[in-house]
């Protein structure tokens, strides 16, 4: 808006009073906001010269222009009324490509599962070495005997002749030791212990693969969703406040009540303590995406994920790309249908899941571990060879004998431990079966929860659409009905809150689906692409 005063000279003290007191009008006018333009109408007042037959010169002098936030409020309330649900963000994909990636190469779970395969591989090495390779061990020793007799019973019948070299209190002595298994019950269990768990290392590294891939979706999908939540209030307490604004000076002139306007006041306020919880909330979502990523803060994938989510509708289009609910529920929909049975489910569950895998794979070791209780109790059969130094030698003679045969070890007994290892490993092997059991149906059950979560989900997902439209038409009519005093301030701001509460728990669902879709496909056995 811009007024623009003329100053007028010479004239008579009447006129001067008349304008004078016009002028007072309109100031008065102008600062109580009857005279401010709204941002979406805004105008231009402009009180033209007065001319007279006095004679006067002219000076221009205009009141500063007012600053108009029409462009900011325009986009406040498109976005507060927008659809979300129709939006897309495709570039969020590329974002959590590079995320997944570098996660896989830095997150403490895979580098762990990493390395536990590589210490597995090692162990089954060693093993079969242990069970297949000769062991020859080399022994030197300096030796003191106590007591032994050192009498000489030779005759020395000559000077010159030379006497043997014997064997005094004091010896170095050496000897090696030939050790050939051909068969040891500890070594063979050995050799099954550590193939099963190298397979349960590599087993659990796609796992934990797969985990990654389903726990970052779920915590990049709260980052999201708490972003949203921030800008859904920031934009609801930018048109709060210009509502605050109109109520305030309709106050002023009498024209609104103090109830209405302490109930705007209210809700005001009360939209900045929920923006103020959802900002904590914000952070700490990233907070958790940071310590799961192990990705630093400043790495430049995190100003592009910030660049996609700097406001409301870019964050729905993000999270409606990001979740992908179209894909995933065709690709699932065989396993969703009622016409599934939970034997048919259970079948592809057995046949395809890691997790059953796993299961199997922990009974498997379970019930070799249970097999060394009773390991001692068995015979031995292997070579052994000895060579060691001749007596009454000399240790630089290296003069050696030695033997070599073939050796059967038969435990016979001790003290009864027998009996007593063989109830043991029962006992073991039928608690890893009860184990087995219990995590098939722990684990199965879990899977068709999610089903069954699923199906509710996505009606709710539907309904939550409808429920979206038709707040935001209640909303429209509402702020209608209030212009022309059909509506109470007390439905207005009640409309408005619902609407709030409507978009961000429909961003919500549509994470929370499209988390749930993942889960449900990678633990029933048909997991999504990894990016």
């Amino acid at each position: 808006m811009i007024v623009t005063f003329c100053a007028i000279l010479g004239l008579s003290p009447k006129i001067r009073s008349n304008i004078s007191t016009l002028v007072l009008c309109l100031s008065t006018l102008w600062l109580t906001g009857l005279l401010l333009p709204t941002p979406a109408h805004t105008t231009s007042i402009r009180l033209h010269e007065i001319k007279t037959t006095d004679s006067f010169t002219t000076s221009s002098l205009s009141l500063p222009r007012t600053i108009t936030t029409k462009e900011t409020e325009d986009q406040a309330t498109t976005e507060f009324f927008s659809p979300g649900s129709t939006r897309s963000e495709p570039d969020i994909l590329k974002v959590y490509k590079a995320l997944f990636k570098q996660t896989w190469e830095q997150s403490p779970d895979i580098q762990v599962a990493r390395k536990m395969k590589q210490q597995k591989a090692a162990e089954q090495y060693t093993a079969w070495a242990n069970r297949i390779s000769p062991q020859l061990d080399f022994e030197i020793a300096q030796k003191r005997f106590l007591n032994k007799d050192l009498a000489d019973d030779t005759i020395q019948t000559s000077l010159e002749e030379e006497v043997p070299y014997t064997d005094g209190k004091d010896i170095t002595d050496w000897n090696f030791d030939l050790d050939i298994p051909l068969y040891r019950r500890p070594l063979s269990l050995a050799i099954d212990v550590s193939r099963i768990e190298y397979e349960l290392a590599a087993n659990n590294l796609e796992i934990k693969t797969r985990e990654l891939d389903a726990r970052l979706h779920e915590l990049l999908g709260n980052y999201m969703v708490a972003s949203y939540n921030l800008h859904n209030l920031e934009n609801s307490i930018f048109i709060s406040g210009e509502h605050v604004n109109k109520i305030q000076r309709g106050y002023d002139l009498r024209d609104q009540t103090k109830l209405a306007l302490l109930r705007a006041q209210a809700n005001l306020k009360e939209l900045e303590a929920r923006r103020d919880l959802n900002g904590q909330r914000r952070d700490t979502t990233f907070r958790e995406l940071l310590d799961f990523t192990a990705i630093p803060e400043n790495d430049p994938t995190w100003h592009w994920l910030k660049e996609l989510l700097n406001s409301e509708q870019r964050t729905a289009g993000c999270i409606n790309s990001f979740s992908a609910l179209q894909t995933g529920t065709e690709k699932m929909q065989p396993f969703l249908t009622e016409a599934l049975t939970e034997a048919e489910l259970r079948d592809f569950f057995v046949n395809n899941s890691l997790l059953y895998k796993k299961i199997l794979l922990e009974r498997n070791l379970g019930k070799i571990k249970a097999k060394k209780y009773t390991q001692q109790e068995w015979p031995a059969l292997f070579v052994r060879g000895e060579f060691d130094r001749k007596a009454d030698t000399q240790f630089n003679d290296y003069n050696g004998e030695g033997s070599i045969g073939l050796v059967l070890s038969v435990p016979l007994f001790s003290g009864g431990t027998i009996f007593s290892n063989i109830k043991t490993e029962t006992m073991a092997s039928d608690i890893t079966s009860i184990e087995e059991h219990s995590t098939i149906l722990r684990t199965f059950n879990s899977i068709a929860n999610k089903k069954k979560t699923i199906s509710s989900l996505r009606d709710i997902y539907e309904k939550q659409q409808i429920h979206l439209q038709q707040q935001q038409e209640i909303v429209r009519l509402s702020l209608k009905s209030y212009q022309i005093k059909q509506t109470s301030m007390q439905d207005l701001l009640t409309s408005k809150n619902r609407l709030i509460d409507a978009k961000n728990l429909l961003m919500q669902t549509t994470t929370d689906l499209g988390v749930l879709l993942r889960q449900f496909a990678w633990e029933l056995g048909t997991p999504f692409p990894a990016p």
